[in-house]
């Protein structure tokens, strides 16, 4: 075992406890911890006794650890103002790696020292001194992540004053490694039912929060005067309850009645990761946000989410393919939604349509959630992969990858996204590579992942999905510039006749002092004009695409019925809702085998935007720099890498033509570099 592990998982520089065994298995890397951890349950298995060792590494067995990483030696040539990578010289990542840990065995009443950390490690030999030792490693060690699902209320006054109040309908807490890989799924429901005067009066709706039964067993038969949409939540993990809740919103039936109630202004997820007790990751999902007076959440969502800190592998998702793909189960799924939408314009009992409904979206929806995660996932760690290869970079995830598959209905349209919540990566040049590659590694994969996540759905649903990059490209095509806002520019930013609650999300991104890249005005798609941009981290120039949703997302929608009649009910609005979602699953299971598509297309639309964008990230800048990338030449690559490009600076950078151009041309290395390696591919 000591050998496998020394041999087959790697080290890497992690920071953090964050894949499970398994992970560590499909990855075929751990950073020391994972591996003698990995180590350890193999051999307590196998009913050896041992435990855990720690010790300080020095100087020169911390970067021998750093360069074991790289899995060859590369030769690179470049002249001498171009900073190369060494890495003796990273402090940080040094001292991330001192702090080492590895096991002991207990053999003939001896301790012997297993380290498979080091390459060249041999039984019996350890590559510090010890510190201490500890029987196990405990749970309280290991990185923990909460999960909130928060609803705030607003009630009516006329005055407009500010009264919102809010609650957390349900939490989970857990270790990162324990819910890492598996299928999580939260779901939310609308009920609709009745209220009538006397039950108000009888006080069952006090507080906002308060009275959810919406029912009295003393209310007299008078005229229902109110409806209360009571919202079931519930949070699923490997198909076990995980924690449920419920929150409520009053509806006059009349709509000229201004009514003294609460209303729901916001329902979000809040994810938050710590380590040993200190806050390490924080991050909030919106899942509805009341723009406009008649805004209300909508009646059926499906919330699949992947939290993982390792690649995703072919076989981490083969089961799953082959349980949604069965015929069996299809052919059962669509004879229901047929069934149902038939229901819907009969006079059948809507309680019984809306129990078959929910039956039926149970039978693919959490594992159809999950699988497209997966696959989005397994590409992303392919492209990734190849990328690094062909830049010389390795990479890694320090922090737990958080992505969401949402499937929601609001009874007459269904909508998909993808959204990826947290998805950064770390990456380190290979001894002797340019320093600068790293940034064009990032703003490469950056750039990818959100074409990738719109190239899903597209396959999957035969339809054009909305996503940062597209708009960008028909920017590009339209001939409208593309500019560079900080926070010193965020009164230009409010000139833009963005809506009010998207000037909004944008002015956030750059108070946290990121950089945007927007267009000069919205593009229109299907009939709406959206608006979305790039938020850059001005120092790793790492890149994420956001759509005037404020979500990280790629999204389309369907229309559910092609007659409105059958859902002029409450319910079956609802029933309405639950069809959308479920054909919509049962429509990408039809056409999931293309996702080995996906690597082509998303590297062929990569290809297209690269070469389009940079020619309109500054005004006057396609005069300096020709638009056609790929003709540039080695001294111009080179040229990218000196000191004088570097786009560093935050968000209090004044965004001045000067600084425009350096930035755009590091916007032009950068797309030169990656796409090269696009144009060898496909």
């Amino acid at each position: 075992y000591f050998i496998f592990v020394r041999d087959k998982i790697h080290f890497e520089p992690s920071t953090y406890i964050l894949k499970p065994h398994q992970g560590v298995l499909w990855t075929g890397r751990g950073n020391a911890r994972e591996q003698a951890m990995l180590l350890a349950e193999l051999l307590t298995r196998r009913g050896e006794k041992v435990r855990y060792a720690m010790g300080t590494l020095d100087d020169k067995k911390a970067v021998s650890l750093i360069e074991s990483i790289f899995s060859e030696k590369r030769e690179f040539s470049y002249s001498e103002n171009i900073p190369i990578y060494d890495p003796s010289q990273d402090n940080e990542l040094l001292s991330a790696v001192k702090n080492h840990c590895w096991i002991q065995i207990l053999k003939n009443n001896h301790w012997v020292d297993l380290d498979p950390s080091f390459p060249e490690a041999e039984l019996g030999k350890a590559c510090t001194s010890l510190d201490k030792t500890f029987s196990h490693i405990n749970k309280d060690l290991l990185p923990k992540i909460t999960i909130y699902l928060n609803v705030e209320k607003r009630r009516f006054r006329e005055n407009n004053s500010n009264n919102s109040e809010s609650q957390t309908i349900l939490k989970w807490q857990g270790t990162i490694q324990e819910i890492s890989n598996q299928p999580v799924s939260l779901v939310i429901m609308a009920d609709f039912r009745s209220i009538q005067e006397e039950e108000k009066e009888n006080g069952l709706h006090k507080g906002l929060f308060g009275g959810l039964s919406g029912s009295s067993s003393k209310a007299k038969e008078e005229k229902t005067k109110e409806l209360e949409v009571l919202y079931q939540a519930n949070l699923m993990i490997k198909g076990e309850d995980k924690g449920r809740g419920c929150f409520s919103q009053i509806i006059p039936i009349s709509p000229d009645e201004r009514v003294d109630e609460e209303t729901i202004t916001r329902v979000w997820l809040h994810f938050k990761v710590e380590n040993l007790g200190e806050k390490v990751l924080e991050t909030e999902r919106i899942l509805f946000e009341k723009l406009q007076d008649t805004d209300t959440p909508a009646l059926f969502q499906r919330h699949s989410i992947l939290i993982t800190a390792n690649r995703i592998p072919t076989e981490a998702w083969e089961g799953e393919l082959s349980k949604v793909l069965d015929k069996e189960l299809l052919d059962e799924v669509k004879s229901g939604i047929e069934e149902i939408k038939k229901s819907l314009k009969s006079q059948q009992d809507k309680n019984a349509v809306l129990e078959r409904s929910v039956s039926l979206e149970k039978k693919i929806g959490p594992e159809l959630g999950h699988l497209i995660n997966m696959i989005f996932a397994y590409t992303s760690d392919n492209l990734s992969q190849d990328a690094q290869r062909a830049l010389s970079i390795f990479g890694y995830y320090s922090l737990p990858r958080i992505i969401i598959t949402s499937f929601e209905g609001t009874g007459e349209e269904a909508h998909v996204s993808i959204d990826l919540r947290q998805d950064t990566i770390e990456a380190i040049p290979y001894p002797g590579q340019a320093i600068g590659m790293k940034e064009t590694f990032l703003y490469g994969r950056g750039v990818i992942e959100s074409i990738l996540e719109g190239k899903v759905l597209e396959l999957f649903l035969g339809k054009r999905t909305l996503t940062t990059a597209f708009l960008m490209q028909e920017a590009a095509r339209n001939d409208i510039p593309l500019r560079l806002y900080s926070y010193l520019e965020k009164e230009e930013v409010k000139k833009l006749g963005m809506p009010p609650h998207v000037t909004k999300i944008a002015l956030s991104a750059l108070e946290s002092g990121d950089i945007l890249i927007l267009p000069d005005s919205s593009i229109e798609f299907n009939g709406e004009e959206r608006w979305g941009w790039w938020v850059v981290n001005p120092t790793t120039r790492q890149v994420i695409g956001v759509l005037d949703t404020g979500l990280h997302q790629a999204m389309l929608q369907r229309t559910i019925l092609e007659t409105k009649g059958p859902l002029q009910t409450k319910m079956g609005f609802v029933i309405g809702a639950m069809v959308g979602a479920v054909d919509t699953q049962w429509v990408i299971v039809s056409m999931i085998l293309k996702y080995g598509e996906l690597n082509k297309e998303a590297l062929k639309e990569a290809k297209s935007y690269m070469k389009e964008i940079n020619a309109y990230l500054c005004p006057g800048f396609e005069k300096k720099v020709s638009a056609t990338l790929a003709s540039a030449t080695l001294i111009d690559i080179e040229d990218c890498y000196k000191k004088e490009f570097s786009i560093g600076g935050g968000g209090g950078v004044k965004i001045d033509m000067g600084w425009c151009d350096k930035f755009a041309k590091g916007f032009a290395c950068a797309s030169t570099s990656i796409l090269n390696y696009y144009l060898s591919q496909y």
